[in-house]
């Protein structure tokens, strides 16, 4: 008999960004991420920061693919939760990352990009 290992996350997180976005505005939030590409940054951001979680299908007694979210705890819910918000306003607001420091003074020639060459 053959086994196949499957991964329960990304149903869950695929799920739970599909809630969460409908809660926030459509400009910016929902428009951006109707992109598929942009959708996949943001589930790529969640699922690597949490654990994977993996069922054989011969095994799916308490975990199902029709259900992959009874395999979380209610405080595994949550962080996922929280891992979204962080990862939507992390895509939205890139130069957050960078802190109050990413803003030079124009003055400042020395930092500015054509001062470089000459």
């Amino acid at each position: 008999m053959s086994q196949t290992i499957v991964n329960l996350a990304l149903p869950v997180v695929t799920e739970k960004i599909n809630v969460l976005l409908l809660g926030y505005p459509f400009y910016p939030y929902q428009q951006t991420f109707a992109s598929p590409a942009v959708r996949e940054r943001l589930v790529a951001y969640v699922l690597s920061r949490i654990p994977g979680f993996y069922v054989s299908m011969d095994h799916v007694a308490a975990c199902s693919l029709e259900s992959p979210g009874n395999c979380y705890s209610a405080e595994q819910h949550q962080q996922i939760e929280q891992l979204i918000h962080q990862g939507i306003e992390h895509l939205l607001n890139p130069r957050q990352a960078w802190g109050s420091s990413s803003t030079l003074d124009p003055s400042d020639s020395a930092f500015l990009p054509s001062s470089w060459f000459g």
